[in-house]
């Protein structure tokens, strides 16, 4: 009785045997292969992930660049408060009297103005490098084109923000 009861046992450590040898053989090489495909996909997003930051500081860095230059021409006024309702713009004065020719040649100064509601009487062209103008609040835009006498040309522009009056409502003070 007792080999009749271990035979099933026998044979189907046998079976088990004969089945786990190929088994082992298939799947030991497909959970590496799966492992693989995860470890490189993961990798994947890393230098996906490292791009997009990469590309977003660069985007960063050129917008705070490009901040920097705007700021760095750009003329901020407040219109000044002078007890006058009726008074509403400032004289505001661009000056390219700092500019040279390296070879100290003549030049002629072309102002343009380029945004804003016109306010100034721009000539065609100027030896003198100063732009002046009465200018209510708002933005304005100007260009200028300095030219030597050999035709040589270099452009820079300013932009200008006039802020309007400054004013408060009073103080209300009731005694009781």
């Amino acid at each position: 009785m007792n080999i009749l009861l271990s035979l099933p046992l026998l044979i189907k450590k046998n079976t088990m045997e004969q089945i786990e040898t190929p088994l082992t053989t298939i799947l030991i090489p497909v959970c590496l292969i799966l492992f693989t495909y995860n470890v490189i996909n993961i990798n994947a997003e890393r230098i996906e992930k490292a791009a997009s930051d990469k590309a977003l500081a660069e985007q960063n860095i050129l917008d705070e660049a490009r901040q920097l230059l705007i700021d760095a021409r750009t003329l901020d006024v407040t219109v000044k408060h002078d007890n006058d309702p009726e008074t509403n713009t400032i004289a505001v004065v661009l000056s390219a009297s700092s500019s040279y020719d390296n070879e100290n040649d003549d030049m002629e100064y072309y102002w343009k103005q380029i945004s804003g509601t016109n306010v100034a009487d721009v000539r065609e062209s100027s030896k003198e490098p100063v732009l002046n103008f009465d200018a209510k609040a708002g933005d304005y835009g100007f260009q200028l084109t300095i030219t030597d006498n050999y035709g040589a040309s270099c452009v820079d522009t300013v932009l200008v923000n006039v802020d309007p009056e400054p004013n408060s409502c009073p103080v209300v003070i009731i005694k009781k």
